[in-house]
Order: structure tokens, then sequence, then C-alpha cells
């Protein structure tokens, strides 16, 4: 029995008869709606059910109402993503992340651990996938490996597992610190291309050396411990090297001890190359996603009656 439907015996009589005669029964809950839910959207009221008839419950899911998609329980649903779009066919972005990410933008806004790292390169990978030829914009609020009292929250090689995907990948890679970028996260914002590294005007930038949390064990542990260290101490210097062309000495003096930089310093150091101002105007591209999902609800619809059209010789 459906939201706000009469008895099975009664089911081939139309609405508006059924209405008059007999009583509406209303479920405590159907389809996910409580009875409060389903009185506020009008399904229990006599006078809507005699002026637009019985709802079908199957056009109320929203994969329906988004899609147009009316998928049967017995057929199979099979997913597919259309290259150069970044988005399924004739589908708007259903959230925030995915508007985002439909935009080419990957926004890091948290400490680089592993299941951080493993959804930036995914979006990574997906957008040199979908459309290589555009940039691919990377938007930095983090605090790196390490908070800034110099705790380690995660292995400095997920900083460079990003930093060799960013490389990896065939797009152009545009920098943007939201808010601060310490650490790791500051070598990710310098990693962008030349003339493309941004900042806001109150953006904080530090450079830090990798660090490990205190550790006990026997004197082959801890040394095995420091070897790696001082492996992540010179790959550190040597990106921020390449990336700001000092040498190597001097990076290594400079991140020796944390080192926070203004966004016009850091421009002077080699990290950022512009500070982005309120009324720079933002380069974005404009979609109408209302126009899109109308699109791809009739070519969809279209295509469910070509085989109809086909069985009858068109």
């Amino acid at each position: 029995m459906g939201i706000g439907f009469y008895p099975e015996e009664a089911s081939t009589s139309s609405a508006h008869d059924l209405s008059s005669q007999q009583e509406l029964i209303i479920p405590k809950a159907a389809y996910g709606l409580s009875t409060r839910q389903m009185a506020a959207l009008g399904f229990t009221d006599p006078e809507n059910l005699q002026r637009h008839g019985a709802p079908d419950p199957e056009l109320m899911r929203a994969k329906a109402f988004y899609c147009g998609d009316d998928v049967q329980p017995n057929q199979r649903i099979a997913t597919r993503m259309a290259a150069g779009t970044g988005a399924a066919p004739g589908q708007a972005p259903p959230d925030l992340p995915s508007l985002l990410l439909d935009g080419r933008i990957c926004y890091i806004g948290m400490p680089l651990v592993p299941a951080v790292t493993e959804l930036v390169i995914s979006e990574l990978l997906w957008l040199n996938f979908s459309y290589p030829e555009k940039p691919v914009y990377v938007y930095l609020h983090s605090i790196g490996s390490q908070t800034p009292d110099g705790q380690a929250v995660g292995f400095d090689t997920e900083a460079y597992a990003i930093l060799d995907t960013l490389n990896y990948i065939r797009p152009e890679i545009h920098t943007v610190v939201v808010g601060q970028a310490f650490g790791n996260a500051a070598m990710i914002l310098a990693s962008g291309k030349k003339g493309c590294r941004f900042a806001l005007p109150h953006a904080r930038i530090m450079t830090a050396p990798p660090r490990i949390n205190r550790s006990f064990g026997s004197t082959s542990n801890i040394m095995i411990k420091a070897n790696e260290l001082e492996y992540n101490t010179q790959t550190y210097v040597e990106f921020l090297s390449k990336y700001t062309g000092r040498e190597k000495e001097e990076v290594r003096k400079d991140v020796g001890r944390n080192r926070y930089f203004t966004p016009e310093q850091a421009i002077e150091y080699g990290l950022i190359d512009r500070i982005v101002q309120p009324q720079d105007s933002v380069a974005m591209e404009e979609k109408n996603y209302e126009a899109m999902l109308a699109k791809a609800q009739a070519q969809q619809r279209g295509s469910r009656r070509a085989p109809e059209g086909a069985e009858a010789g068109y």
C-alpha cells in the first residue's frame, strides 16, 4: 500500500470516487516519511487527492526527481561517467563537494592524514582523466602533517604522495591558500605553476622541518627513525629549493626552525606569486545546472521512447 493509498480491493476505482465513499487510510510511516511529513506534503488531504489523484511513490524518489531515471527493481543499474564533463551524463552535481570538483577545485582543508591523501589523489586523477587540458585549482587551508607546536599528526610521505601526483597529472596546477598553509602544506602551495600561486590577504604561511613524535626503544630502532627523518628533511629541502629558486643550503638553514611568512614576505621568498585582493575577478567557468538537468531529463525520456519506435519500424 502506497502513501495515502486506498485498500487494494478498491484500486480499480478512481481516487475521486473513493475519496467520497471510503475513509482514507494513513499509514504511520511509508517511504521514509512520517505521518506529519506526509500531511505537510499534502498526501493526506482529500481535496488534493480529488484534484491531482494519488501520487506514484516511485516518482517520489530523489533519483527519479533529479535525474528523471525511473529504474525498475529488476533492472541492473550501471554507473557511467562522461569524460570531459566531470559529471554523470545529464546529471548536475548533487552536493557541494561534487560542485567544487565539477568546477575543477580540489580543496584541502584538513591535516594531511591518509584519509585526506586518498581523497585528494582520487580527485586529482579523476580531473586528469575528465579534461586534462583545463587547469586544476588546489585550495589550501591545512596545517600539513604536524601541529604548530611540533606534534606530528601524519606521515610526511602523505604530502609527497600528493606532490608526486600533482607532477604526474597533465593539467596545470593553480594553488591558493585561503587560511593557513603550514609545513608540508606550504610546500604544496609552492608547487603550483609559476605565476599561478596565490594567497588571500590575511593568509598565514609557515615552513617547518619534518618531525616525528618522541619515541622509545632500542638504539637501532631510534637510528632507523632518525635516518628516515633526515631523508624526509632532505626531500623537503629539495622541493622547496626547486619551487622557490633558492640554494639548498639557504633553504636548509631557513627551515631549521618554524618560519612564518606574511603574503608579502612569501612573494619575496618565492613561495607564492600574487595576493588575491577582494576587487580581483575570480575566473570560474559559469554553468547553468538547471538547463543541464532539464536537457539530461529530456534525453533520458527520448532514449526510453526509442525502442518503441524501433519496434514499430521507424
